[in-house]
């Protein structure tokens, strides 16, 4: 592994193993070696690192079932953690790594051997250091399903990939997001070279990261382990990844390209091997962003059944669980729409119909948050359907010739109807109040007429009527 800010943890092939470790030389360290079995390790370690051996024991069987989890594949004993307290004791055992600087860790596929340079570690957190054996042991398991024939870039890809965040990522991800802008990423065929990769591990560790976490991404994690497989009946990478993936190497990187801008910015904090994060979905569910929540969802939902082999069910339970809410939002808040515009448009019966349905879904969802604009709605009915009462009422107070109390009535829901913003309501009982107001004035009319004409014939008749004669 590598300082970006921690040291490189580099993957020793054979060849470079030869150079480094040497027979002779663990030898001559035997007599200093002290010894703690795990169900999958022995520690080796030295007197005064009996506190750091005792901690590595507490976690690296854990580390050693989740690697194996991850890969369906348990690397067979023996292995070996070797914990050298400084780096002058490591040089002293491997001379040819004072060449190499940096080093904190490395895996000896040979000898199935991990090591750790203890003083290395001290800056490192808790899920560094994990991450160091976590790193190491995937190596081994690289090694051992590819037969040893993956090549540096993906060793190192692979190995990072099984690696839990931890503060360095970010530290990996501006990198090369740096390098990306400034047109320094190296072509996949440079994974193939193992100096050009331990040369610039700036660029090319966390390049080789993302291209594992594209792969996966793409296909899942089952397909990675497959190409791990392959590689071992295979020329190189280029036919492995072929024979693999179904598609050219060139395409596949040009897809990688085309992927990488959103791994860059996010993407990188979404792994395959971690339980997908639902929280931001429940957020928008729980602020009521149903369309987004449901987007999101879909999303979660594809990118699930990808990692089918990595997922645990109950995520996709829920991630199907919490799509059902979003679209039964949505269903109620498309509910309560049709009920305002039934509203608007005066049709009170449908909208007292789609005001209960809205209620009866957003009751399911546990969503109380619309109660009061589905109370305001219902008020509004109740008025309306009063109201129409009253316009119903004066024209039957106008059809029995009431006209002062049928006119009353009209004006009353005439102002109800105005408030309501009913126009069409408003327009029919202003128009009976109309004509009634029209009704009244000619009736007043007929009246004074029939007055007149009764006043004329009361005198016209005492103008022909006989004197009365006297007795």
């Amino acid at each position: 592994m590598y300082a970006m800010p921690r040291s490189i943890v580099l993957s020793l092939l054979l060849v470079l193993l030869s150079a480094f470790l040497s027979p002779g030389d663990a030898r001559a360290q035997a007599g200093g070696w002290r010894q703690r079995d795990t169900a999958t390790f022995t520690i080796l370690y030295t007197l005064d690192e009996q506190a750091e051996a005792d901690r590595y024991a507490d976690f690296i069987d854990t580390i050693y079932d989740e690697v194996s989890t991850a890969f369906s594949y348990r690397a067979p004993p023996p292995l070996t953690l070797r914990l050298y307290p400084t780096s002058n004791d490591y040089y002293q055992a491997n001379p040819a790594a004072r060449n190499v600087p940096g080093i904190v860790a490395h895996a000896d596929f040979r000898r199935r051997e991990l090591v750790v340079i203890v003083e290395r570690t001290r800056q490192q957190t808790d899920e560094e250091v994990r991450n160091n054996v976590r790193h190491e042991l995937t190596h081994i398991v690289a090694a051992d399903l590819s037969e040893n024939r993956l090549n540096t870039g993906f060793q190192e890809g692979v190995a990072q990939y099984l690696e839990r965040p931890a503060p360095e990522l970010e530290s990996k991800i501006a990198a090369l997001r740096q390098a990306a802008d400034q047109g320094r990423l190296l072509p996949w065929s440079a994974f193939d070279d193992r100096d050009a990769i331990y040369a610039a591990p700036e660029v090319s560790y966390p390049e080789s990261l993302s291209a594992v976490a594209f792969l996966v991404d793409r296909d899942g994690f089952a397909k990675l382990r497959e190409f791990l497989t392959v590689s071992a009946r295979s020329s190189g990478y280029r036919s492995a990844l072929e024979r693999a993936y179904g598609m050219s190497v060139t395409d596949l990187e040009a897809e990688w390209l085309q992927w990488l801008p959103g791994y860059l910015s996010g993407g990188y904090k979404i792994s395959a091997l971690d339980s997908y994060d639902l929280s931001y979905a429940r957020g928008l569910l729980e602020q009521g962003n149903y369309p987004a929540a449901a987007s999101e969802l879909d999303q979660a939902i594809g990118w699930i059944a990808r990692h089918a082999d990595t997922q645990p069910l109950e995520v996709a339970a829920e991630a199907e669980r919490l799509k059902a809410q979003a679209e039964e939002g949505m269903r109620a808040t498309q509910i309560a729409e049709d009920a305002r515009k039934a509203l608007e448009s005066g049709d009170y019966e449908r909208a007292r119909q789609l005001i209960g349905q809205a209620r009866l879904s957003f009751g399911r969802i546990g969503d109380t948050r619309q109660d009061v604009a589905l109370d305001v709605y219902e008020q509004r009915v109740l008025r309306g359907v009063a109201a129409s009462e009253r316009l119903i009422q004066a024209n039957e107070l106008a059809r029995s010739l009431r006209y002062p109390q049928a006119r009353a009535t009209a004006d009353l829901a005439a102002q109800e109807f105005a408030a309501l913003g009913d126009q069409l309501r408003l327009t029919n009982a202003l128009a009976l109040r109309q004509s009634l107001d029209s009704r009244q004035r000619l009736a007043g009319a007929l009246l004074m007429v029939a007055g007149l004409a009764g006043a004329l014939l009361s005198l016209i008749g005492r103008f022909f009527q006989r004197p009365a004669e006297v007795w």
